[in-house]
């Protein structure tokens, strides 16, 4: 059964409210308010004041839109009150948004990628794919973290696919189980895999959910399957065409696709969607599995049709980022220095783990050592027992993973969390949450 809740259809005047509230949390003012927070009629300073909602006092949120809670008071009166002077409340024991900041989770899925961001706003997820850890359900190692640091939260607003590989989307289906998916990102490059196939399945079959891709806008198109796990057709509805143009996702966040291609390139890695996050006036760039080319040095050019060489020809400056999402888990086929120059961040987290691809265990320690003499490195694959030499410290040994404890798989340990507030410096550590 899907947990999912359902959401009323929000009118858009200053007038209409909806009539039950469809999230279960509470709001109230921030710590910077010392008298109270206006209760407006409508989404607007320039609407009626109904209320005050004064520090110590909780309102029941019903909605929101962009600038704006949705709430509902004790004595049943509802309006509307600014982000920017409001908080939502969590379950005891959880750290609080604040408004205005955002955060962003490189989780520890073993070896794969996923990054849930979050804000005041919005909830995105980009990839959740693992090689060795494929557990569904209330075991799933992306659903289980997400409810671990979110346990308010029923929609995922935007889930963007890099690319058709297992350790990008195999964990998707069990996201699109629990929480509402609002729009669905892909660049539409079609990997005929079961994996790939339960994800397309799960993407069409989303109630109320918009997909985009970078093929073609409001139009259908048909893809068949014939796995042994997975097959069928699927009829691909298009919704706009993924562009260069940004997407708002709050007051004070946006995202921009660089990268998007749907060519059927002999590998996928060729299709990685890469995304600028601007968070509260920093960036955050997302990589997933682009390359510069061969496994080669960082000192190396990129190759000319690589993505990391079209990114520099077609948008170098965009490329600026304060935190740069390592493209493929720290392999020497990414990462070349005139890449890493572009960006120039101070902050890099390099998801990886213990399998294995073509032999290699990655990160490559060239690509470790570029990265550390540019600025601070985290790494999910710290507790992964291989990389210790004392295996009673690995990750299994420790009462410390999300999701399925004591399983034999990577994974779960060391997720990384990265922090924007405003008027604040970047803060990048290693969460210690448990589930």
């Amino acid at each position: 059964m899907k947990l999912k809740s359902c959401f009323a259809v929000l009118l858009l005047s200053t007038t209409v409210l909806p009539t039950a509230p469809v999230i279960a949390n509470d709001i109230a003012p921030s710590a910077r308010v010392s008298s109270a927070v206006l209760v407006r009629e409508g989404p607007s300073t320039n609407t009626a004041i109904i209320a005050r909602l004064r520090p110590g006092e909780t309102a029941t949120l019903v909605d929101q839109i962009s600038g704006w809670y949705i709430i509902q008071l004790a004595d049943g009166t509802r309006g509307y009150v600014s982000k920017a002077w409001t908080i939502i409340k969590v379950d005891a024991g959880d750290e609080p948004l604040i408004a205005g900041s955002h955060k962003i989770h490189v989780i520890d899925v073993g070896t794969g990628l996923a990054v849930f961001v979050e804000g005041p706003e919005f909830a995105l997820l980009y990839d959740a794919g693992s090689q060795d850890d494929l557990h569904g359900g209330e075991e799933n190692r992306v659903v289980s973290y997400i409810r671990a640091v979110r346990p308010d939260l029923s929609r995922i607003d935007h889930l963007i696919l890099s690319h058709p590989h297992k350790d990008h989307l195999q964990l998707m289906p069990a996201v699109f189980d629990t929480y509402q998916v609002r729009n669905i990102w892909e660049s539409g490059r079609v990997n005929k895999t079961d994996g790939y196939c339960h994800f397309l399945k799960a993407a069409m079959t989303e109630q109320g959910a918009r997909y985009h891709d970078a093929i073609a806008s409001n139009a259908t198109r048909s893809v068949t399957f014939t796995g042994s796990g997975c097959n069928g057709t699927v009829n691909v509805r298009q919704a706009d065409m993924m562009s260069t143009v940004p997407v708002e996702l709050g007051v004070t966040a946006k995202m921009q696709f660089l990268y998007r291609d749907a060519h059927p390139y002999a590998d996928p890695n060729g299709n990685s969607v890469v995304v600028r996050l601007d968070l509260g006036g920093k960036r955050i760039l997302l990589a997933g599995d682009a390359e510069g080319g061969e496994r080669e040095l960082p000192s190396t050019s990129p190759s000319p049709r690589s993505i990391e060489a079209k990114l520099l020809d077609c948008c170098a400056s965009e490329l600026k980022a304060d935190v740069l999402v390592v493209g493929h888990h720290g392999s020497l086929t990414s990462s070349r220095a005139e890449f890493l120059d572009a960006v120039n961040a101070s902050i890099y987290a390099i998801s990886s783990g213990t399998y294995a691809y073509r032999k290699v265990r990655l990160p490559d320690a060239e690509i470790v050592a570029e990265l550390e003499s540019r600025g601070q490195v985290l790494r999910t694959d710290r507790g992964d027992a291989f990389r210790i030499a004392d295996e009673s410290r690995a990750c299994e040994m420790r009462e410390r993973k999300i999701g399925p404890d004591a399983d034999e798989t990577p994974g779960g340990c060391d997720n990384i969390v990265i922090t924007i507030e405003e008027n604040s410096p970047i803060t990048a550590k290693y969460s210690g949450l448990v589930d």
